[in-house]
């Protein structure tokens, strides 16, 4: 089981410092105010989350609202490639999918930005009540069931995570890259961790579209019922199952008790009937990625996510512990 004391930080607490509507340029402003055919008038940037570009709920002068988000490389010099990834997904994604529709974009090289249908809805609460844990572990069977197959040709989750899908290996190959790896369990036990991983690929194979990074910041619970799911940078396809094996290990970040993880996944359609050995080969590979990649300095602008990965990975590691020990 998860408990608290896995967790040393929360997406909120961890969160990234935003920009304001007023940082981007001019030129990209006015731009946006054509398309949009009305000047913004009011901003409500939003908490949460680890990128540190705009993120804002924008009032107009006709009364509509709508959110944005954008970035530049001076900003972070990966990110706006995921957000033009992000783009390329929401432009594909199916109606049926309750995701926000996408409405404009901007892309001049230096600056992306991303307008999206204002989703009246919020995040849920943490520590997570049940009856929202639950609302989302079913809304995560109806995704997975919408997106398969995959609108996208690609990428897969393979091509996609092969690189930190192999951390447990790079690690038992070269002592000094976990040298800072403060887990006793995980030092001792390398090279069954990195043989468990080594069947990842064949395990995550297949041909639904996850969304690859859901936490309670990257959902919306809306009044009508539904889960609606944001944030689409890093979607990929990959087995049915996949979303909600991502999605466990931060339902632990404000947990005031124990959480069994082996219970929410039988919760799941999709869990209940995955393998359970590509189960223990995902989870093995992920909990090394997380782990290993907290080791690692902070990237720019992005203060918190190095803690935040060396909580969902020691939760995740946790949770694998249980099933193979």
């Amino acid at each position: 089981m998860w408990s608290r004391d896995v967790w040393d930080v929360t997406t909120r607490a961890a969160a990234s410092p935003r920009l304001r509507w007023d940082a981007l340029p001019a030129r990209v402003r006015d731009a946006a105010h054509q398309a949009l055919n009305a000047a913004v008038v009011a901003e409500d940037p939003r908490p949460g989350g680890f990128s540190p570009g705009v993120a804002s709920g924008l009032t107009l002068a006709d009364g509509r609202r709508v959110f944005v988000k954008a970035i530049s490389a001076a900003r972070n010099p990966h990110a706006p490639g995921l957000y033009r990834r992000e783009a390329a997904v929401m432009a594909t994604l199916p109606a049926r999918v309750p995701a926000p529709e996408l409405l404009w974009t901007w892309d001049d090289g230096k600056w992306v930005v991303l307008v999206l249908e204002w989703v009246d809805g919020r995040s849920p609460r943490e520590p997570w009540d049940d009856g929202e844990l639950g609302r989302v572990v079913r809304a995560l069977d109806d995704l997975a069931q919408a997106l398969t197959p995959s609108p996208l040709a690609g990428p897969g989750v393979v091509e996609d995570l092969a690189d930190n899908f192999r951390s447990w290996r790079r690690m038992s190959a070269d002592p000094a890259l976990y040298r800072d790896l403060d887990h006793p369990w995980a030092r001792a036990n390398l090279d069954r961790l990195a043989e468990l991983e080594a069947g990842w690929e064949r395990a995550a194979t297949g041909d639904t579209l996850v969304h690859a990074d859901l936490r309670a910041d990257n959902m919306l619970l809306a009044p009508d019922g539904r889960v609606v799911f944001v944030d689409w940078p890093h979607a990929v396809t990959g087995a049915p199952w996949l979303d909600l094996l991502f999605f466990l290990p931060s339902v632990a970040a404000t947990a005031t008790g124990p959480v069994d993880p082996a219970a929410l996944w039988r919760v799941g359609e999709v869990g209940r009937a995955a393998d359970p050995d590509a189960v223990d080969a995902v989870l093995a590979a992920l909990a090394g990625d997380w782990l290993y990649q907290s080791t690692l300095p902070a990237p720019r602008n992005v203060p918190g996510l190095r803690a935040h990965q060396r909580a969902k990975g020691d939760a995740t590691l946790t949770w694998l512990r249980s099933r193979i020990s």
